[in-house]
């Protein structure tokens, strides 16, 4: 696990050379507010703004208008908190993936009573406000103390499942040894399908770890988690991210892979953090899942969770799972380092840190980062003062397509810049559709593969996205040999590397003429796209090149009874050329021009006499390209190859 002095290294190593960001005010006059979620609609402006007190209000991102009405007003359905600091109240909001036709969302709050709620409410006809009656509720769980709530609800990218965040139920210690416990939900990450048109309104996840037969409950995703306080999906990869506030020496940072589907025991109550808290009926502690950061209580009280930045107007920012502290307002950054691990640093800030008690982080729909300040009661904006657009293409770097008509690549997306895609490619490949936006169509080529750069603009900076290949055509290199005149092993390529060559004489990349024999061979070049993760299924394109070889039964010119030295030029040549003899006595010449599928287009019998001569070949009513000239007298050989341009 990572120790604390570790990050005390980190920070004074890194932070010079860690870029600066800016907080600003976008709203003010709300009261706790606790949660910034958006909804998911495209080009949707609105930020969905919690209040901790029991209200949903709506802020425009752009002008910081927060509308006079509530979208969601629960005032009286929720605990009546009189403070900030009281751990109860609307905490958690979600929107379903298919909120367009359907109009779900769904809400985490403590009710009058003390108890979690989680529970589905629908928009009305006006899409501002929602209808107060039309709540279902989908879970009632009692908490026994006031404090440990959790609350952050999402919806996984990937699965659509509902992520439901729940603390350990309070107190101190978790007097209740409640995370440890699988038969209670409370210190747990629930995931359930809410698409359940009947009580009790959800199916549990059937890859959950204690789902079926197994003891424990079938909800729970993750569980020794003392007080997680916000989660996030990446919105590129889904790795899934959480930050769990720590009892009095360490706060943690959480990261769970896309691809990862075990279940994780992040150790809490016999771990907190990086240091043992109360090991009696515990683990060794490499059994439990380790916190990729933790930090000690010298820098901070209380974590909060963020997001990694997605979006596109802060480059210097992107790819960073950003996070603060409640009580002294550092913001932190960490990405990989390269090695398999992490590199985290405090971002130096424009204006001086203060302690804002940033409750949370919120994304809008363009993955743009905003941060509520449950004190001051203002909404923030997180930037990066570097001048520094993103230009992201999300797809791999390298995309196989066979048998399709176009391909389809999409860039992340902010309305503030222009977009500019670059076709590299040869052949017939164009760009019909999408140039000036962020998401691109290409028609194909077949026989030629391309590549694909973006670049953006904020009117002041340029920045330029890695290159996407496409390939859709392979070819296959080593072939050119006579091989008649050498009939040792060639070594083959193929481009772009990584296919699989087949064909007589083919062993792994090497082509063996005397074990092909003599003969036309057409040898082949396969690339397949079989790779597949949980992540990017496989295509299962296959794209194959051919190429024709002619192998003869080759002597050395001292055998050939009547030729002495045999040329050809121009060679290559345009058209016409000179086959150049020197014959040691007079006879018969039989010569053919063949193609490389060994077809024979030119035949001719020449009489040779003794001494020099040139004999012209007049070919340019042939295609350019490869061809051999076999050249034969008295049953021996000779085989050249002839190139016209």
């Amino acid at each position: 696990m990572r120790l604390s002095f570790l990050f005390v290294f980190l920070f004074l190593s890194f932070l010079s050379k860690a870029q600066a960001v800016k907080i600003e005010t976008l709203a003010q006059g709300l009261l706790y507010p606790v949660c910034i979620q958006n909804s998911g609609l495209p080009n949707d402006d609105r930020l969905f703004v919690l209040e901790k007190r029991g209200r949903i209000k709506i802020v425009n991102r752009n002008t910081g208008v927060v509308n006079p009405v509530p979208f969601l007003d629960i005032y009286n359905k929720v605990y009546p908190i009189t403070t900030q600091f009281d751990e109860r109240g609307l905490l958690g909001l979600a929107f379903h993936p298919n909120y367009a036709s359907n109009g779900n969302f769904y809400v985490n709050y403590i009710n009058t009573a003390g108890r979690t709620i989680i529970s589905r409410f629908q928009v009305s006809a006006f899409a501002d406000t929602a209808l107060y009656a039309s709540e279902q509720i989908i879970l009632n769980i009692r908490q026994p103390f006031s404090n440990h709530n959790g609350g952050n609800l999402m919806f996984g990218p990937h699965d659509g499942f509902l992520y439901i965040a729940l603390g350990d139920g309070g107190s101190s210690g978790d007097p209740g040894n409640r995370a440890q416990n699988v038969d209670s939900l409370l210190g747990k990450t629930l995931r359930i399908d809410v698409n359940n048109p009947n009580p009790p309104y959800y199916f549990s996840a059937p890859g959950n770890p204690f789902y079926g037969a197994t003891p424990g409950r079938d909800e729970i995703y993750d569980w020794g988690l003392r007080n997680h306080w916000r989660c996030s999906f990446d919105r590129i990869t889904h790795d899934m991210w959480s930050a769990d506030v720590g009892q009095s020496v360490e706060e943690e940072i959480n990261f769970r892979p896309r691809c990862d589907t075990l279940g994780h025991n992040y150790g809490w109550r016999c771990y907190e953090g990086s240091v043992p808290y109360n090991t009696a009926g515990c683990q060794p502690q490499n059994t439990y899942v380790s916190p990729v950061f933790s930090y000690s209580h010298n820098l901070g009280c209380s974590v909060t969770g963020g997001y990694v930045y997605r979006g596109a107007l802060e480059g210097g920012l992107f790819g960073k799972y950003l996070f603060t502290d409640y009580c002294q307002g550092r913001i932190w950054a960490t990405q990989p380092n390269g090695l398999g691990g992490w590199t985290t640093i405090q971002l130096p800030q424009t204006t001086a840190q203060i302690n804002n008690n940033f409750s949370s982080f919120g994304e809008d729909i363009y993955g743009e980062l905003y941060m509520a300040g449950i004190g001051s009661g203002r909404i923030y904006t997180l930037k990066d003062t570097d001048c520094q657009p993103m230009a992201h293409i999300v797809a791999p770097d390298t995309i196989f397509r066979c048998g399709a008509n176009f391909v389809i690549l999409p860039a992340i997306y902010n309305p503030a810049l222009t977009y500019t895609w670059s076709l590299l490619g040869a052949g017939n490949w164009s760009i019909v559709q999408g140039q000036g936006t962020a998401t691109m169509i290409a028609a194909i080529d077949l026989d030629s593969n391309a590549k694909f750069v973006l670049s953006v603009s904020n009117g002041t900076c340029i920045a330029n996205s890695k290159t996407i290949t496409v390939i859709t055509s392979s070819s296959i290199s080593g072939l050119d040999s006579l091989y008649c005149d050498n009939m040792n092993p060639v070594a083959l390529s193929g481009s772009p590397a990584g296919g699989i060559f087949s064909g007589p004489g083919v062993v792994g990349n090497q082509f063996s003429p005397s074990v092909a024999g003599p003969g036309t061979h057409s040898i082949s070049y396969t690339l397949y796209d079989t790779l597949s993760t949980c992540v990017k299924p496989s295509s299962g394109c296959s794209i194959v090149s051919t190429k024709t070889v002619l192998v003869s039964e080759c002597v050395g010119l001292k055998e050939m009874s009547m030729l002495q030295n045999t040329s050809i030029f121009p060679n290559p040549g345009q058209g016409e050329f000179v086959l150049s003899i020197e014959s040691l006595s007079a006879g018969e010449l039989h010569f053919e021009i063949k193609d490389l599928s060994g077809r024979a287009l030119y035949v001719s019998e020449e009489t040779l006499y003794q001494g020099k001569q040139d004999i012209k070949l007049k070919l340019d009513h042939l295609s350019k390209g490869v061809y051999f000239l076999e050249l034969s007298s008295n049953d021996i050989s000779q085989v050249k190859k002839l190139i016209l341009q």
